[in-house]
């Protein structure tokens, strides 16, 4: 039985760590998420799949334990993937929400940019769109 490990979480060193056992043989995999990857860059950080790598491995080793390196690795990295909603995101939100209704403009915002990112967010989120939608239809 083989570990599948993600790691999501708000920086290098403030990394929340969820893991799980799985029955199919696979490798650890790590994720690396937040509003942390921005401030490298600012820093003017070289983006090096190194970096990555070696910040893959503290994490793991700090909130798991897990302090033997991997025998291989792949670093793929993903940007602007899962929205990082920012202090005031739900403020903003409701202004849009206040704007369209005001205005009676004819659109419905909807997905994970919005209202939560999880798959059952999105879902629900385009659920709602669609109600939304119907009932304004002048049929």
């Amino acid at each position: 039985m083989s570990r599948t490990v993600v790691v999501l979480g708000g920086g290098i060193s403030g990394l929340a760590a969820c893991y799980h056992l799985i029955r199919a043989p696979r490798p650890p995999k790590v994720m690396l998420g937040g509003s942390w990857l921005q401030a490298l860059e600012d820093g003017e950080q070289t983006l090096a799949q190194e970096l990555f790598q070696q910040a893959a491995q503290e994490a793991v080793a700090t909130q798991l334990g897990l302090r033997k390196p991997p025998s291989q690795s792949l670093v793929s990295l993903h940007k602007s993937c899962i929205p990082q909603y920012t202090l005031g995101h739900w403020q903003r939100l409701e202004a849009a929400a206040q704007f369209l209704a005001n205005h009676q403009l004819p659109l419905t915002l909807a997905g994970a940019s919005y209202e939560g990112v999880s798959v059952n967010d999105c879902i629900e989120s385009g659920r709602r769109a669609a109600t939304h939608v119907l009932r304004n239809l002048d049929l």
